[in-house]
């Protein structure tokens, strides 16, 4: 077997000549392609693993806004019920105060009310009282009525000072003597004498009828009065009793 030089060597240029051809117009292009790709690839990766960060860093922060938003209304809760209690507490206050208001309006109408009441009592007792001496008076014996009348005025009159009986007369002054019913001349003339010994022999006399009297004997005086009569017992009674109510309200009402 004979070997040609010649071609071997023109085989070889070729080959050299086919490598540097497809090197220079398909592999170069080809690894650009490729390194353009892989550049390509790398860059939706990049951008990719950009988006996947910012996704999470999205969610960390809509997580954050959930939970600032969960605190913010367990805040608003809080406040909202500590509102709510604080108006429960102000309207309960509120109604205790008017209950308290209603209550003490209602004692005192009340009191009003039995006040009334009582002052009409009083009166119809003391027009019962009136009524009641009236009839007793009118079954005594005339006589015996004034001479019980001008023994209690004489009684009556021992037991005043001096400086009580002295406030009844004055220099040249007359002495009013009323009673429920007028006295007759007789009597009129015991009085006379009774009041000039007690009082004084200068004394100046004036009888006058008062029915509002009931029965007993008062004085008028020019300074003073004195009153012993039925009349004034019961109004010094209604007095009386309406101190002792008086004094029992505040123990009614504690």
């Amino acid at each position: 077997m004979r070997f040609d030089w010649t071609t071997l060597l023109l085989q070889t240029v070729n080959l050299l000549v086919l490598v540097w051809l497809l090197r220079r117009f398909l592999f170069r292009p080809v690894m650009a392609i490729i390194a353009a790709r892989k550049r390509a690839a790398e860059a939706l990766l990049a951008d990719a693993e950009a988006a996947r960060a910012a996704a999470r860093s999205e969610a960390e922060g809509v997580a954050s806004r959930r939970k600032s938003l969960a605190a913010e209304g367990d805040h608003i809760l809080a406040d909202a019920h500590a509102s709510a209690e604080a108006e429960r507490t102000e309207l309960l206050s509120q109604a205790r105060q008017e209950a308290a208001r209603t209550q003490q309006a209602a004692e005192a109408t009340l009191d009003q009310e039995r006040a009334r009441i009582r002052r009409a009592l009083e009166a119809e007792a003391r027009q019962l009282a009136v009524t009641i001496a009236a009839r007793l008076l009118a079954r005594l014996p005339p006589q015996a009525a004034t001479a019980a009348l001008l023994d209690m005025l004489d009684a009556w009159l021992a037991t005043l000072p001096a400086a009580t009986l002295g406030n009844l007369t004055g220099t040249g002054e007359t002495l009013e003597v009323a009673t429920a019913a007028p006295l007759d001349e007789a009597a009129q003339a015991s009085c006379v004498a009774m009041l000039r010994r007690r009082l004084g022999d200068s004394l100046r006399l004036r009888f006058v009828g008062d029915p509002a009297l009931i029965a007993g004997v008062e004085l008028r005086g020019p300074h003073a009065r004195l009153s012993n009569t039925w009349r004034a017992d019961l109004d010094r009674i209604a007095e009386e009793l309406a101190k002792d109510e008086q004094s029992l309200v505040p123990c009614a009402s504690g």
